[in-house]
């Protein structure tokens, strides 16, 4: 039998704690009570629920397991006063004040930051201690309770330091990251947490850290394979963005249009590579569409674009297709900014072609990402504790096997899509469609893109949808002031 702990359920009102439950290590509820005598504090009580509704399993081989599958086994394995578990206890006490209407700016949360800072930078010191998995893993958290604070807290933060810090211990690791199959987990954690932000900071990801992230036993899955591609459009939406601001202003003409010409070539390149990705998925991982007529009203009403609608066997695949997406989005920007600030490369009537077929992919794209809105959302409107997630509906098909008859519903039943969605939906989808608002409206002189009449309105409402099921505040990242290259 697994390692045990207490799940206690909260209150909205009153942060009291219900009757406890007894789940494992692989989060099976058992059908167990204990006696109402127990007493435990918010910080214990916190994590069990976290653990509970955010822990998860891989039910696809090629499915990337990142350390949100990894964090409960290590979290177990460490010690009472480690960085590790107060760090862990800083952000699940963040989550769960949150459902509990409690505010996320809690005191417990900030002192059980303070704790954990204050145990990494005493474990620093430690030549052994410095360089282990699990202080990587705390700095995660880290990376991840900033990522909180950017989300709920009140003002500006200075955001991706502890990024930084994961990527210049990994790079301290060296080859040491491969020696435990933890190990090889979190540099993959690590290159897929810098990713995105260095995406929207318009940088590029370090070269120097090339035999670590290239490593083979790093990209064996589908998921860690578009990583991989996702590093190599960083360095070429840099490239861009060096080009017009700063490498640009000392070339002539000619230069300049050749350097144009040069990020077209490879940006097309990286379409290919996404293209090839999208190829070679199986049929477990292919979308599955649903008409508008078929999907409860509830769910229409609550946010449908379009005439259909797309579902996953389960929540993290969905979540891999959107970052296909965003990814596909930014390639195809790249080459429409490159038009854009050269109308020189439109004198060839092949290059009119290529701008009309970017235009167009671009909005498929866009529509793909709008229609899956149901599937993370379902017809919540309002907050509601993944406790109750029970009470939402979301978009379903059944589909049958040509050869056996054998009915599969999907998303399918081992995928707990109710209580995964419910909980992880807003974080998975917020930074997604305010990318996408960015887009259609940058804070700088980027070229927009254009969508169809009335859809940036609709996905503006469904950030402020997002922003009232999860609480979340206006995005900071939104407000880009200064254009930061590298």
């Amino acid at each position: 039998m697994g390692l045990k702990i207490l799940s206690i359920q909260y209150h909205a009102e009153q942060f009291q704690p219900a009757p406890a439950v007894i789940v494992d290590a692989e989060h099976n509820t058992a059908a167990y009570s204990i006696p109402s005598a127990l007493k435990q504090n918010a910080r214990d009580a916190s994590i069990c629920f976290f653990f509970r509704h955010y822990g998860g399993t891989v039910i696809d081989p090629e499915i990337r397991t990142g350390f949100n599958q990894l964090w409960q086994p290590m979290y177990l394995q460490s010690s009472a006063q480690s960085a590790l578990r107060l760090a862990t206890a800083a952000v699940t006490v963040k989550v769960t004040m949150m459902w509990c209407s409690q505010g996320c700016d809690t005191q417990l949360a900030r002192s059980l930051f303070i704790q954990a800072v204050a145990a990494t930078r005493e474990a620093l010191h430690d030549p052994i201690q410095s360089s282990t998995d699990e202080m990587l893993m705390t700095i995660l958290l880290f990376d991840l309770y900033d990522a909180m604070v950017l989300h709920y807290g009140p003002g500006t933060l200075e955001y991706g330091k502890h990024k930084y810090g994961a990527l210049a211990m990994i790079e301290h690791r060296s080859f040491a990251n491969f020696g435990t199959s933890e190990g090889r987990v979190l540099i993959g954690a690590v290159r897929h947490s810098l990713l995105p932000y260095m995406l929207s900071s318009r940088k590029g990801l370090p070269e120097q850290s090339d035999y670590l992230f290239d490593h083979p036993s790093l990209n064996d899955t589908k998921a860690s394979i578009l990583d991989l591609i996702s590093v190599q459009l960083s360095r070429v939406q840099s490239k861009l963005w060096r080009l017009r601001l700063e490498d640009g202003l000392n070339m002539d003409s000619k230069e300049r249009l050749a350097c144009y010409e040069n990020i077209i070539a490879e940006a097309l390149q990286i379409e290919g590579f996404l293209l090839n990705w999208n190829t070679s998925l199986n049929s477990d991982w292919l979308p599955e569409y649903i008409w508008r007529d078929s999907v409860m009203e509830s769910i229409q009403h609550a946010g449908f674009y379009g005439v259909r609608c797309i579902v996953w066997p389960d929540l993290t695949i969905g979540s891999i297709w959107i970052l296909f997406c965003m990814r596909y989005l930014l390639t195809l920007q790249i080459i429409r900014q490159c038009f854009a600030d050269e109308a020189s490369l439109l004198n060839h009537p092949e290059q009119e072609t290529l701008l009309f077929r970017t235009n167009e992919r671009s909005q498929d794209l866009f529509d793909f990402f709008c229609e899956t809105i149901p599937f993370y959302l379902g017809d919540t409107t309002t907050p509601k504790n993944p406790m109750y997630s029970t009470s939402i509906n979301f978009p379903y098909r059944v589909v049958t096997n040509e050869t056996t008859g054998v009915h599969t519903r999907i998303p399918n039943s081992r995928s707990n899509h109710q209580k995964r969605a419910a909980a992880s939906a807003g974080w998975i989808l917020f930074p997604h469609l305010v990318d996408v608002w960015r887009l259609a409206e940058p804070e700088d002189d980027a070229v927009p893109v254009i969508l169809r009449e009335g859809q940036l309105d609709w996905i503006k409402g469904q950030v402020k949808r997002l922003q009232k099921i999860f609480l979340f505040r206006d995005p900071v990242w939104f407000k880009r002031g200064t254009r930061t290259i590298s």
